[in-house]
């Protein structure tokens, strides 16, 4: 604090000026000895009056010798030294005096000044007391003042510094030095010191901000920077204070303060990385997001909402949002908007909104309330998801889920849902229902002759009579492959449901023609009547299965009506499975095997293998029983593999006995023959015990036609190994005779119904020679099957049949019993 006292200057300039006299006089009075003095002039006196006498009296004895002149000049020169002396004392005497007067004057005005003086000071001590008070009070204030500045500092994270820029003296504050975890003496003082620690990336920059602070000559300085503490961490502080320059503008002093905000700064850096963040989003964000008033008015929206609508900022800014959505759905939108606002309401809608160019866009609206510092909703963010392609892969999923891609028909799922719709509505009345199980006859041949392309298109074909002939009220669908089902609602009795069956087969009896070529399409059909058969979805298609599956037994291209021996028929066909799956691990197979002779002579020319199943409970079962089944189950192909295996097991065992053993011949079932390298595994079997030459295979004309390209393949590989091929049941196959030329085969096996029929008409007979001849002409070997009778014989041998096979010669035996009749080579004819 500075304290001002009135009329200081000029009190202040008489004070040193009397200190100046009174240090003159001071000075005067040590320079003054009063004894000293008279002394001195005593002394002079003597000296001058006995240099005087002496020498005067010495010239006056000289001058003169007269007495009286003498005397004379004795007075004159007494009264000239009295004249002489006289004068001298009057100059000290008056200079002393002229002095004591001087000094006298001086004094009384130094007095008067001195008392002038006097009561000024005593005013400047009344001040200077009131002064003192208020000095003490201010002291006091000031001292709770810093008592405050302490506690604030001390409580803040601030630390103070100071820079004497002219000493380069740089001191920071001990609290400051302490929070940055340092020691005083590991601190350089200087300008230098708190550059080194400055975080490298900052230094330039804080220099720089301290520099232009320093040029500018005025104001505050403000600078952030990192700073190192002890440990090597880097606290982010802002520096504030001020300077102090001279009249020449030359910074002198600086002081001020450090504020650790490295919390802040962290935080501002989230901030700014979110505010970026969000506003990338919100930019690049592939959703429709606007700002809304309270009164539904758009203010803000995205580049995604202008791509979207199609509108230009000018064209939807100011518009309400409602405008955006089709006229019938606006009040429903403004409806909800009121229940948003009120926060009665805060669900997503699907909604369409029409676009600039009169475009409907499925959007999925969310709407969130904006509030302000109270809770108050002060506008609507909403947020739109542009679902259109959603929608539609929505619609592709449901169609691929209920929908057949290949006919476009209804599948499984979607007949089963409607089907339990309508019979819950049905349930309790009179209404009947119908299920029609659909099943193309031998469209597997179809697709393994022509390939699944033509197969595909006529399974199109196909759904298409199905959809215009069944009405319009039922339902088809496809099930899978090559099966369909059709539901006839609103029926009055089974008459109904065969007008439709007749209906559709009149419709798919037309050939239907593909690339020039014709093909006729007959259908298995299975009926089950809700409710008669059943009172739910699941035993109706059931016993429709079975219905159909009894149509195909029946021979194909026909209907049948579920009845309830079916069920029986279907639990045999299950145990029937059970049981052959035990057989072939329980090995109850056995190989039966019967000659085939020679028709001049009758020697044994080849054994044919054939398969017995002797069940441990049921006893015999046969082959017609049993082998269908394992088709249809494929249990065959086990079968198949085991009877390969079996039957070179017993050539090598026979050979072992030293028995010329023929040609043994197996049958290769159609699923065998279609399975990728058989042929290879087939050989690879022969070849661990046995020859090729030993053996021939079976096959018949169905086998081949199942999937002709495979057959034809693995029948080339066998062949081209030394196995001879035999065509069995020829005659009950779909080949025509100019086929057989095609095949690799070397022997014909005429089926057995043939010969039957010889006795009954000449035709028959013809057709018989006529198969001969033709066989003979592609020199194949020819076969006889089934010959019983003398008669039967007579005729073969007569038409020049090769080989002959049936009950006539043996019935198929067991290997022990086979083994004696090859061992005799012949069998009389």
């Amino acid at each position: 604090m500075v304290i001002h006292i009135k009329s200081d200057d000029k009190l202040l300039i008489k004070i040193e000026e009397l200190e100046k006299k009174f240090a003159e006089f001071t000075k005067m009075k040590k320079g003054i000895d009063p004894k000293k003095e008279s002394v001195k002039i005593i002394f002079i006196y003597l000296v001058m009056g006995s240099l005087w006498i002496t020498l005067s009296d010495r010239l006056a004895a000289q001058l003169f010798e007269d007495v009286r002149t003498l005397a004379l000049f004795s007075t004159w020169k007494g009264w000239l030294y009295v004249l002489v002396t006289g004068w001298i004392f009057y100059g000290i005497i008056f200079k002393s005096l002229v002095l004591y007067r001087d000094s006298i004057v001086i004094i009384y005005n130094n007095y008067e000044e001195l008392s002038s003086a006097h009561e000024e000071l005593i005013g400047i001590e009344e001040e200077l007391s009131e002064k003192y008070d208020e000095l003490e009070q201010s002291y006091h204030k000031l001292s709770l003042s810093d008592q405050k500045y302490k506690l604030a500092v001390d409580g803040a994270k601030d630390g103070i510094w100071e820079w004497d820029i002219k000493e380069d003296r740089y001191l920071f504050s001990e609290k400051w030095l302490k929070y940055c975890g340092y020691d005083p003496w590991q601190i350089k003082n200087t300008i230098d010191g708190w550059k080194g620690l400055l975080h490298p990336e900052d230094a330039d920059e804080a220099e720089r901000t301290l520099k232009e602070y320093l040029n500018s000559g005025n104001g505050g300085y403000q600078n952030i920077y990192r700073i190192r503490c002890a440990e090597g961490s880097y606290k982010t502080i802002l520096s504030k204070g001020v300077c102090i320059w001279d009249e020449e503008g030359n910074p002198v002093r600086m002081a001020g303060s450090h504020t650790d905000i490295t919390q802040q700064m962290m935080l501002q850096e989230s901030l700014r990385e979110e505010k970026e963040f969000s506003d990338n989003v919100i930019k690049e964000s592939a959703v429709i997001i606007m700002l809304l008033s309270l009164e539904g008015e758009i203010l803000r929206f995205n580049d995604f909402a202008r791509g979207i609508t199609g509108y230009a900022d000018e064209e939807i800014k100011g518009k309400k949002v409602f405008e955006l959505f089709p006229r019938n759905k606006q009040d429903k939108i403004k409806g909800l908007y009121r229940e948003i606002i009120t926060g009665e309401n805060a669900n997503s809608i699907e909604e369409k909104i029409i676009t600039k160019n009169n475009k409907a866009v499925d959007v999925l609206w969310s709407f969130s309330p904006l509030h302000d510092n109270v809770g108050n909703t002060r506008g609507i963010i909403l947020n739109g998801t542009d679902i259109t392609e959603r929608k539609e892969m929505e619609r592709r999923l449901y169609h691929a889920a209920y929908y057949d891609e290949l006919t476009q028909l209804p599948n499984r799922a979607m007949f089963n849902f409607k089907v339990e719709e309508k019979l819950s509505e049905i349930k309790g009345t009179n209404d009947q229902m119908a299920l029609l199980y659909l099943d193309i006859d031998n469209f597997k041949h179809i697709n393994e002759i022509y390939g699944y392309i033509v197969g595909d298109e006529l399974l199109r074909y196909v759904a298409s009579v199905l959809s215009h002939t069944v009405s319009s009220e039922g339902i088809t669908a496809r099930l899978s492959g090559d099966e369909f089902i059709v539901s006839m609602e609103g029926i009055k009795g089974v008459d109904d449901v065969i007008d439709q069956i007749n209906e559709i087969n009149y419709c798919l009896s037309k050939p239907w023609i593909h690339n020039g070529q014709e093909f006729y399409i007959n259908i298995s059909c299975g009926v089950a009547i809700y409710p008669k058969d059943g009172d739910n979805l699941g035993t109706l298609l059931k016993r429709a299965d079975l219905a159909v599956f009894s149509a195909k037994e029946q021979g194909k291209n026909s209907y049948c009506l579920f009845a309830e021996e079916m069920e029986d028929k279907s639990k045999k066909y299950m145990e029937m499975d059970n049981m052959l799956r035990k057989a072939i691990l329980g090995n109850e197979f056995t190989l039966h095997y019967q000659p085939q002779v020679d028709a001049t002579n009758g020697k044994i020319k080849k054994l044919e293998a054939l398969i017995r199943w002797n069940h441990p409970e049921r006893g015999f079962i046969s082959p017609e029983e049993f082998i269908p089944i394992a088709e249809q189950t494929g249990h065959i192909e086990a079968i198949g593999e085991w009877v390969v295996e079996e039957a070179c097991r017993q050539i090598k065992s026979w050979k072992g006995k030293g028995i010329t053993t023929p040609k043994v011949s197996i049958n290769l079932s159609s699923t065998m023959l279609s399975r990728q390298g058989i042929s290879e595994k087939s050989i690879e079997t022969i070849n661990r015990s046995i020859q090729n030459v030993d053996v021939e295979f079976e096959i018949t004309e169905t086998a081949i036609l199942t999937n002709e390209k495979n057959v034809l393949k693995a029948l080339d590989i066998m062949k081209k190994n030394g196995i001879t091929i035999a065509l069995d049941d020829f005659g009950t196959g779909y080949s025509s005779l100019n086929h057989l030329q095609n095949l690799p085969i070397d022997v014909l096996k005429i089926d057995s119904s043939f010969l039957m029929n010889i006795h009954k008409s000449d035709k028959e007979k013809s057709l018989y020679e006529s198969v001969i001849q033709l066989a003979h002409s592609l020199e194949l070997e020819v076969v006889a099957e089934g010959v019983e009778t003398k008669e039967q014989v007579e005729f073969l041998k007569e038409n020049k049949c090769d080989t002959l096979q049936g009950y006539y010669f043996s019935r198929p035996l067991p290997p022990d019993k086979a083994e004696v009749i090859i061992a005799n080579g012949f069998i009389k004819i």
